[in-house]
């Protein structure tokens, strides 16, 4: 793995929550990473904090993240602060292996929040490579309002190999599209496909294990279904 200093590039509100942090290498050059793997950011009191890149790995100049400021959760807001006001940013990585390897099977990706942020990372990626792999973005949320990616995928280039279904789970009254959970949804239209399909899963772990036990249940191989916290567990002993 690489330890790398960086310096904070611009920090914007993508919704009133969800921070967008961009950070450039003092050296100027990054190490190589796939779309949809993870760095450390190491804190000064010692602390080693998990955070997926989301931007491109043809994306040479700066590194991308998002984190979720809530209240009461005191460590995103330390690391909004360290971005604000430090100097030097310490990082390390790349890691995981929930990126795209080459295939031909079709692609669907069911993301949760801010999972989205690793898997837009590895759909970017995918874009620069001019894939022609079928790829599918199952995007859930709470509310509309929380749909600030919609905004980002809307500057995506358009490709008939790609396909975006938005997923609420509690809409109001205007909301015209799927309701529910993503992965439900998901597994309802590529029923027909599923055994044939890699899914790419991220999110929170208790949505993580409850998607990746749905799909089990229907039939898709364990070694079809990818996702960091489903390797975690592995490397820790678990049997799933």
């Amino acid at each position: 793995m690489n330890e790398l200093n960086c310096v904070t590039h611009d920090i914007s509100k993508l919704t009133e929550e969800i921070h967008r942090i961009r950070i450039a290498p003092e050296s100027g050059e990054l190490f190589d990473f796939q779309g949809g793997q993870y760095l450390y950011l190491l804190m000064p009191d010692g602390k080693r904090i998990p955070l997926s890149i989301a931007s491109a790995a043809q994306e040479k100049s700066y590194l991308e993240l998002h984190i979720r400021l809530i209240e009461g959760h005191q460590l995103a807001a330390d690391m909004i602060e360290l971005f604000q006001t430090a100097k030097r940013i310490h990082i390390e990585g790349p890691y995981g292996k929930c990126f795209l390897t080459e295939g031909e099977r079709p692609v669907v990706i069911i993301a949760g929040g801010t999972g989205f942020s690793p898997m837009k990372s590895l759909l970017e990626s995918q874009f620069a490579k001019n894939s022609k792999r079928s790829l599918a973005l199952y995007l859930g949320v709470e509310k509309e309002q929380d749909l600030y990616q919609a905004d980002i995928i809307a500057n995506w280039p358009n490709s008939a190999n790609f396909s975006f279904v938005p997923v609420v789970n509690k809409p109001g009254n205007d909301w015209q599209g799927e309701t529910g959970f993503p992965h439900d949804v998901a597994i309802r239209k590529c029923q027909d496909t599923l055994s044939d399909t890699e899914f790419f899963v991220s999110g929170s772990e208790p949505m993580v294990m409850s998607v990746y036990q749905s799909l089990l249940d229907k039939g898709v191989p364990k070694i079809q279904i990818h996702s960091d916290i489903l390797d975690i567990k592995r490397e820790m002993g678990k049997d799933i």
